[in-house]
């Protein structure tokens, strides 16, 4: 699963301009101030990019959707999103990317594991869905690379930079990339040292 992520606007000037559009958008409701620019959680507000029309644009959404037996739901499966009736809507229609410096995962030990693409910002998979007058998003997850298996038995579905515009306007192409390979990634432990080199 992916249950935070980190979203920082010093390292990349995309995603500078991403929160900028994002404050356009909410009417003054987000600015510098108060977006919480570093670790994202469930329930926080962050930045997105989706479809609007034939153009991407981006805006503010809360991550997690209420489930329909009680909880929030933060992830969806890849293999399963097609059909789950929760998802199904939102995989045809409103999909969503996140992007995000990386992300962190936990081992059965509690230990904290950073992953990123060092010097690239990385694109997450996700669907969202209107929840009482506020869009919501998950973030998909599929099968593990090898550097992140030992660690944990999901991860993010990442997409490259050329993938976003295909995911987010051609429905076809996103349900292609579906089954993508997770690219290789770097992992560091939570204080710092690097534990596995990137495999490509």
């Amino acid at each position: 699963m992916c249950g935070r992520y980190l979203f920082s606007t010093q390292e990349y000037k995309e995603f500078r301009q991403i929160v900028r559009d994002a404050q356009r958008r909410s009417n003054g409701q987000h600015n510098e101030l108060n977006f919480p620019a570093g670790d994202i959680a469930p329930t926080n507000e962050a930045p997105v990019l989706i479809s609007s029309g034939n153009k991407i644009v981006s805006e503010f959404q809360r991550w997690g959707i209420p489930g329909w037996l009680g909880g929030l739901m933060i992830n969806a499966r890849a293999e399963t999103v097609c059909v789950k009736p929760m998802f199904r809507r939102s995989m045809a229609a409103q999909r969503c990317v996140i992007p995000a410096s990386g992300y962190y995962e936990w081992d059965a030990g509690r230990h904290k594991y950073f992953f990123q693409l060092p010097g690239k910002p990385i694109y997450l998979a996700g669907v969202y869905d209107n929840c009482e007058g506020t869009n919501c998003f998950v973030i998909l997850t599929t099968a593990p690379n090898e550097v992140v298996k030992d660690i944990h038995d999901r991860m993010p579905l990442i997409l490259n930079h050329d993938q976003v515009r295909p995911w987010l306007t051609d429905a076809q192409s996103a349900l292609s990339l579906l089954t993508i390979v997770p690219p290789a990634l770097q992992r560091s432990s939570e204080d710092g040292q690097l534990s596995f080199g990137d495999l490509m």
